[in-house]
Order: C-alpha cells, then sequence, then structure tokens
C-alpha cells in the first residue's frame, strides 16, 4: 500500500522464500522448487517464519502479473480449499503449536511411531525411535501402577523434544533449547486441547 520496491525473505524450517514489491505490486515469488503465483500461494500456507524486508531491491526477473489484491485473494480461496484436503488436517493444530514460542517443528504420529502429519514438509523417518520412546513410557507407567505420563521431555545437548498424547495419537515437538518446561506446558495444553 505504500508503493514500496522491496524484497521479502521468510525463512521456514531451513528453508527460504522470496516476495518482490516494485511499486507496491507483487512482481515475483520463489520458494524451491516454484517461482511466481505458485510460489506466493505456497508461502501463505506456513505456520511461522522470521521475516526480513529490504528496501530498494528489485526483482531479477517479472513473473507474476496478477494485482497484489487479486493475488491475496486467489491465495485466500486455495487455503480455504486446502481446508477439505485430508493431507491438510492437522494445519490448525499446527498454526496453535506454533503460537508457543520455542516450537520449531510438530509431528503427529500413532503408537507404533508412523508419522501421520510434519509440520517442516520433510520426511522424517524416526519412526523406531518415536515407538520406542512411547513404550518405555508405558512401561514406567506400568511400574508406577499408573498411566502413562501426559508430557515426556527429553533434552540433548543441542535439541529439546517434548511428546505429548493428542487424541488416539501423539505430538513430537522439537523446542528450541532455552524454553522452560514450567512456562510451555500449560500453552501447549492449551494448544492441544
Amino acid at each position: 500500500m505504500e508503493r514500496n520496491t522491496a524484497k521479502l525473505t521468510i525463512e521456514h524450517s531451513g528453508k527460504f522464500g522470496f516476495v518482490y514489491f516494485e511499486n507496491g505490486q507483487v512482481v515475483h515469488a520463489e520458494y524451491d522448487p516454484d517461482i511466481g503465483e505458485k510460489a506466493v500461494f505456497r508461502l501463505l500456507t506456513l505456520y511461522a517464519g522470521k521475516f526480513k524486508v529490504e528496501s530498494g531491491i528489485r526483482a531479477p526477473v517479472r513473473t507474476i502479473h496478477t494485482n497484489w489484491n487479486n493475488l491475496l485473494l486467489d491465495g485466500l480461496h486455495q487455503l480455504d480449499s486446502m481446508d477439505d484436503n485430508p493431507e491438510r488436517r492437522y494445519d490448525h493444530l499446527f498454526e496453535r503449536l506454533f503460537t508457543v514460542k520455542g516450537v520449531k517443528t510438530a509431528l503427529i504420529f500413532d503408537k507404533e511411531g508412523a508419522i501421520i502429519a510434519n509440520s517442516s514438509g520433510k520426511s522424517q523417518s524416526e519412526d523406531a525411535l518415536h515407538a520406542l520412546v512411547l513404550n518405555a513410557a508405558d512401561k514406567i507407567g506400568m511400574l508406577l501402577k499408573r498411566e502413562g505420563p501426559d508430557y515426556i521431555s527429553i533434552s540433548a545437548a543441542s535439541q529439546k523434544y517434548i511428546y505429548a498424547k493428542y487424541n488416539q495419537y501423539f505430538v513430537l515437538l522439537e523446542m528450541d533449547q532455552k524454553i522452560k518446561l514450567d512456562v510451555v506446558l500449560p500453552l501447549i495444553k492449551q494448544a492441544l486441547a
């Protein structure tokens, strides 16, 4: 609306997207492997990210000729259509989880450790690890003559993970190492409710 010429960089889960504006109009976008309008539409689906705006940078090429408000309306229409897609049924849960400070990625998986949904879009092959953690938690619960725990926190030198029950599934959150569990657990519980 300010009719600026600028480059918007968006980083999400180690991937970078770029949107270029000239005189306030979107003229080019990139989000590997897509360019143009498709890249804009994919960028609109991101739950979280880091943003950086650099003024005065021109697009290397013009791939978008649609007015910015029509482009945004088309993108929002596509987002509405995606809500009906079973592959995207957990998007709203991921959105709520990413409101919790320190959440980097989120996975939903079943009792056997098979991944049902993944916020990062990366393929994960740690099924056995997830199943091992969940089975160990169940055994601890049985030894204590109680139900398995609602939350499990695992911390390593550079990683912190939180496992939580979610309906008949489980959620694994990769967290920022600096987070304090007593602060984020109530927020995670609220997001999962």
